[in-house]
């Protein structure tokens, strides 16, 4: 923290600006100091009349819907436990277990072939896959009940396990990539390479490869990052992700579905804060001048100073503030140094939204449409306290956690064993709230610019998607959900989507570096720092 001293009173020793995770664990760690706990030497501001941020969570039907982060992704090791895992030490989590998938309705539509190797260097190392209008040019059939779509369970297995060896592989891959090639690698190059993806065509029945065809796309709304040109939400990323995505040391361990929500953390996290006043919401922060004889944060209705701010502002509005017209106010005056602009203009910021499917009760669980999906059932790992015959419908029940299909209503690409890419079908994911939070909600993962068009539907319209999807997988109709959220987080002035991620040609490590470093006023003091996901080496688009 700043030690210069300042001729002018200020309010505060420090402001944190943002009341979401990165904000609130920096000031409940300085307000663990005594100095720190005196009158008027910390503050919180936080523009939204809650904390949490990116996470969050609405009641709906009874239900609850966690509208933010939902996983710890690897509870670490003894060597290096993830942090997450001493807070609330208590919480309920576990790792997801079975799994039913529906095949792709094979289509008539005339396709595109992409050469990728020639695309590729045509257009600077990325590659363009034309986009198909959602909900028109779509294949009516598919909505039409009839025969199930349900992939038997050990193909669905086999299906699984190959979706995981390519994700490895393309991990290990990043790993002992030189940075600099890395930079230059898209994902897509990387998949449409892989022997992992060769792989599972080959073990597979040919009546399949369409399927596997379209499973890569699973890696979009893992990383909220476009594959593709067609998938980019904004024009810098029409290069697509880069393969330095995956180049980090993360947390080794169980990726784990918090059973009972983020809030509760959030809330152990901020519970001192909170007690002690530090936190105030409903301040949104208009601007940020920093080259004065101490730190001007100005709000909707008043002006704080500080010695030091710290900005925990997603990337996304950072982005938002940059790109602003220059008639708009600046968010921070002065300009940022040149350094501090190009790593918010070079990193990538993308969506993952939730369609959620609110039900009076589980009817999946029930006759006729847990037989069509105990066909499926494909058996959680062998280690799994879930792990049981697919004879026994009690735990069928409890350890069927998600369900994944395609839809023609939005566009997506498939990926062939030769490395063309085409367009083609969307593949969804929806997990089974049920089984994980004891809700009769299914959450469909919507990411980058599909998000942006469900966003753009009204929830109807996005429930109605969704629901003629589930008819066309199971061959008749389920019944209709009592109520539809749509989280949009990319309409949310506050996060202007949900996490960052790496652009091929532009992203690079040593951009998330640079936000790890103070900015100094005209004597060489530190007074503004960052803090979030976006500022983070190894853990970016995480907690």
């Amino acid at each position: 923290m700043a030690t210069a001293t300042r001729n002018r009173k200020v309010d505060y020793d420090t402001i944190v600006i943002g009341a979401g995770m990165s904000g609130l664990a920096c000031a409940s760690r300085l307000f663990q100091h005594d100095y720190y706990k005196q009158k008027g030497r910390l503050l919180v501001m936080e523009a939204r009349d809650r904390i949490g941020g990116r996470i969050g969570s609405i009641n709906v039907n009874g239900s609850r819907l966690d509208t933010g982060a939902n996983w710890i992704h690897g509870v670490g090791t003894t060597e290096k436990r993830n942090p997450l895992m001493d807070v609330l030490p208590h919480k309920k989590y576990r790792e997801l277990g079975g799994r039913v998938a529906f095949r792709h309705p094979e289509s008539e539509r005339k396709k595109s072939v992409v050469a990728p190797e020639q695309e590729a260097a045509e257009e600077g190392g990325w590659i363009r896959v034309d986009a198909q209008p959602p909900a028109q040019q779509h294949d009516t059939s598919c909505h039409e009940a009839g025969g199930d779509l349900v992939i038997p369970g050990e193909i669905a297995g086999t299906l699984t396990a190959s979706i995981w060896g390519l994700v490895g592989s393309l991990h290990g891959l990043a790993e002992t990539t030189p940075p600099a090639e890395a930079k230059r690698t898209t994902m897509l190059q990387a998949i449409t390479r892989s022997q992992a993806l060769k792989d599972a065509f080959d073990d597979l029945p040919e009546e399949y490869h369409s399927t596997v065809s379209g499973t890569p796309q699973f890696i979009e709304n893992m990383e909220a990052a476009p594959l593709a040109a067609q998938s980019a939400e904004h024009p810098q990323g029409q290069a697509g992700m880069s393969l330095l995505e995956f180049a980090l040391d993360d947390f080794e361990g169980d990726q784990v579905f918090l059973q009972d929500g983020y809030i509760a953390i959030i809330d152990e996290v901020a519970k001192e804060l909170m007690s002690a006043g530090i936190v105030q919401t409903g301040k949104e922060v208009k601007q940020i001048r920093w080259k004065t004889d101490s730190v001007e944060v100005e709000t909707v209705g008043a002006t704080y100073t500080a010695k030091h701010v710290v900005c925990s502002l997603p990337l996304g509005v950072l982005q938002h503030h940059q790109s602003q017209d220059r008639s708009a106010k600046p968010l921070f005056s002065p300009a940022l140094p040149s350094e501090k602009q190009k790593a918010i203009e070079d990193l990538g910021f993308g969506t993952l939204d939730k369609i959620f499917l609110v039900y009076n009760s589980p009817w999946w669980t029930e006759e006729p449409y847990i037989s069509i999906l105990r066909k499926g059932f494909a058996e959680p790992p062998a280690d799994s306290k879930l792990n049981a015959t697919t004879d026994d419908e009690e735990v069928i029940n409890a350890a069927l956690d998600s369900f994944s299909g395609f839809t023609d209503e939005l566009p997506g690409l498939a990926i062939h064993r030769d490395g063309a890419v085409t367009s083609g079908l969307c593949s969804l994911s929806l997990i089974n709230l049920h089984s994980l939070t004891g809700f009769p909600v299914l959450s469909c993962f919507v990411s980058c610019a599909n998000a942006t068009r469900v966003e753009a539907m009204t929830n109807e319209q996005a429930g109605g998607m969704l629901h003629r999807a589930l008819t066309s997988w199971l061959g008749r109709a389920p019944p209709k959900p009592e109520a539809v959220h749509v989280t949009r987080w990319a309409q949310d002035e506050y996060s202007r989507g949900s996490y960052s991620h790496m652009i091929t040609g532009l992203s690079e490590v040593q951009h998330r570096q640079e936000f790890q470093r103070p900015v100094v006023d005209g004597k060489g003091a530190a007074v503004l720092s960052f803090a979030g996901e976006h500022t983070s080496r190894n853990h970016f688009a995480t907690v």
